[in-house]
């Protein structure tokens, strides 16, 4: 590979901050840019010192992490950081980028020892970088345009639309309960508090369409696929005189047992079951026998859809357990459709990117696939009911609601794929940046001329 970039670093304290440039680089230009890090660019079983001293030598810009006693071996000529660097200065075309760490000092050391004035000119450079804290900077900020000098003309904002543009995140499953605390389960207080705020906001959005499509109707049997602690499915149709039993099904066995306590009775049972296991359908029938219901009236499925390994399977098994004329109501997320404004240093986009990136949140284009899915499935009468919760009508305090549930989400999600696969120093790094910039966002986002459109996305349809 040719690369443009080489990190030069010495010893523990220079590595940790090559490491985290090299991720941050890696990541926020999309791999636009061709950065050298020798302990994850030079394969296993390579001459190591042979491979860092031929890429030094064909760099446009080498990255020197200068740490305390950086130049102090340079006196020994079989030092390899000595060879990276007068490999580099012999590329009349190599430029030097110096970021100088808090316990460096170029006046205590005497480079014209190992260097002639020219090449201490080059590596002395004007524009070095100077911070005071393990990693103080951010590689957006003060990095990018600085390689845009050196290395040519480079957009961050042009290589982060790029990567969104490509990007194909895979479907998942719910994370496994197995070995883990379950992230939606009642266990997850920061999770119970988040969707809580998020049910209060969503049932404006909801109730609208209910209202509409339970008008005039009566003894109505309620399906609800993914209905967790129950809350969201009593909220919006426990209460309602045209029903008259609801089950729900969900996969976490204590989530079904916080639903069946609270709300379970003769109206409503909770059962706890795989969607998408092959004994699903005659499960659901023995329910269905046990609880007196020949056919469904009514069928939920909130935020689930995107969950599932195989949603068509899914549809068409509800749809043979529903009457003909039975409503299917389905609320789903299409991240496509996310808009905030302004966002000049596209910050909120991408803290959106990092949403398909987290273990917990399944496929975040599945909204746009609804249509396609219930035609498929056979069902009828689909309409597109909403697209889209909007900020424009909220108060402060609906705002600062609706700033929680997306972002607490993500955060939440993005600290528990770092953490998962700890070896993915891309991800550790958007976990760090996240965090510097969480106040920030908050403070844009709740003032009074910012907007956001989160993509909620809302179908029925009939059987």
């Amino acid at each position: 590979m040719d690369y443009n970039v080489f990190i030069c670093y010495r010893g523990d304290e220079g590595g940790v901050l090559a490491s985290n440039i090299y991720s941050d680089l890696c990541l926020y230009t999309n791999n636009k840019l061709k950065v050298f890090f020798a302990p994850r660019c030079v394969p296993h079983g390579d001459n190591f010192k042979a491979a860092c001293l031929d890429t030094a030598g064909k760099v446009q810009l080498m990255i020197l992490i200068l740490s305390k006693g950086f130049f102090d071996k340079c006196g020994d000529p079989d030092d390899i950081v000595y060879g990276e660097l007068k490999s580099a200065l012999e590329n009349g075309e190599t430029k030097f980028l110096p970021i100088i760490m808090p316990d460096f000092d170029f006046r205590d050391v005497e480079l014209s020892t190992w260097f002639d004035d020219t090449e201490v000119d080059r590596i002395k450079h004007i524009s070095a970088i100077k911070f005071t804290d393990v990693y103080s900077f951010s590689s957006v900020d003060m990095l990018i345009p600085i390689l845009r000098d050196k290395v040519g003309e480079f957009s961050y904002i042009d290589a982060l639309t790029d990567g969104l543009n490509a990007a194909n995140p895979k479907k998942r499953m719910h994370i496994s309960a197995e070995g883990k605390e379950n992230f939606f389960s009642d266990e997850n207080k920061t999770e119970k508090n988040r969707l809580r705020a998020q049910q209060e906001l969503l049932m404006k959005f909801d109730m609208p369409i209910y209202e509409k499509v339970l008008e005039g109707k009566q003894g109505l049997c309620v399906l609800d696929l993914g209905c967790g602690n129950g809350v969201a499915l009593m909220n919006r149709l426990g209460n309602r005189k045209e029903v008259d039993k609801i089950i729900g099904i969900e996969y976490d066995r204590a989530a079904t047992d916080s639903a069946n306590a609270k709300y379970g009775g003769d109206k409503a049972k909770f059962y706890c079951l795989d969607v998408e296991s092959d004994g699903f359908k005659d499960a659901l029938l023995d329910i269905m026998d046990e609880n007196g219901i020949d056919k469904f009236d009514f069928v939920n499925l909130l935020a689930v859809m995107s969950h599932f390994k195989s949603p068509f399977k899914v549809l068409r098994t509800v749809k043979s357990c529903c009457r003909k004329g039975a409503t299917v109501f389905i609320r789903n997320i299409d991240d496509g459709l996310n808009i905030c404004y302004p966002d000049e240093e596209k910050k909120f986009e991408r803290a959106f990117s990092l949403l398909a990136r987290c273990d917990t949140t399944g496929y975040r284009y599945s909204g746009r696939e609804l249509f396609t899915l219930l035609k498929r499935s056979g069902y009828k009468n689909i309409r597109l009911e909403k697209t889209g919760l909007s900020s424009v009508l909220m108060d402060y305090d609906e705002k600062s609601a609706f700033f929680d549930v997306i972002f607490k989400f993500i955060r939440q999600g993005i600290n528990r794929a770092a953490q998962s696969h700890s070896d993915d120093i891309q991800l550790s790094a958007e976990k760090r940046w996240l965090s510097e910039v969480y106040d920030d966002l908050e403070q844009e986002f709740l003032s009074d001329e910012f907007f956001v459109l989160f993509g909620f996305i809302l179908y029925t349809a009939e059987v």
